[in-house]
This record gives C-alpha cells, sequence and structure tokens, in this order.
C-alpha cells in the first residue's frame, strides 16, 4: 500500500488557551485534530499530575495531521501565541496511507 509523508504536529496548552489554538490551526487550513487530556508530566515548573493542578492550568495535547503548508502556516503564528501562552508545539514527519484524507 502506497504511503504519503504529511507532518504531525503536537502541541500542548493550558486548557484556557486551548479555543485561541483551534482557532490558529483552523486559520492555516487545518481541518482535523484530536484533543486529548494531559495526565501527567515534567517542565520547567517540575513534575506535574492532573490531582496536582487546577482546572484553570489544566493542560491539553492537541494532536494533527497536515500537509506540510498548514503546517508552515502553524508554525509561524504559534511563535508568538506561545510567546505569550504557556505550552509547546512541535512536528515530525509521518507516513500515512490514504494521505489524500491529509
Amino acid at each position: 500500500m502506497a504511503r504519503t509523508v504529511r507532518k504531525k504536529l503536537i502541541a500542548i496548552v493550558e486548557t484556557p488557551h486551548l479555543k485561541r489554538l483551534i482557532d490558529l490551526f483552523r486559520q492555516c487550513g487545518v481541518t482535523g485534530f484530536t484533543v486529548i487530556e494531559g495526565r501527567e508530566g515534567s517542565g520547567l515548573g517540575g513534575d506535574w499530575t492532573r490531582e496536582d493542578v487546577l482546572d484553570a492550568t489544566e493542560m491539553k495535547v492537541v494532536l494533527s495531521v497536515m500537509k506540510p503548508e498548514p503546517a508552515e502556516k502553524v508554525f509561524e503564528l504559534a511563535e508568538p501565541f506561545f510567546a505569550r501562552y504557556p505550552g509547546i508545539i512541535y512536528a515530525h514527519d509521518v507516513e500515512v496511507v490514504r494521505g489524500e484524507r491529509f
């Protein structure tokens, strides 16, 4: 089966800023994504678990696979976004089947 190379973007953001990030994705032409809860982790502030945080600082993980062009647009807009709001975004190449869907 043929595989197509696409970009997978992973963003981690605090819950209050999730809608802003999703709006940014949509502004860049991203049509699909999945949001999951961040259960625990470690960062600049040290280790954390979901039980340790308030709803206002709960983390969400946004996953999306897309063509390189919208991924580049997301990164351009994400730089000032993450300069203002806590979180991170990163990407890597992935191989997908049914590449026409992305």
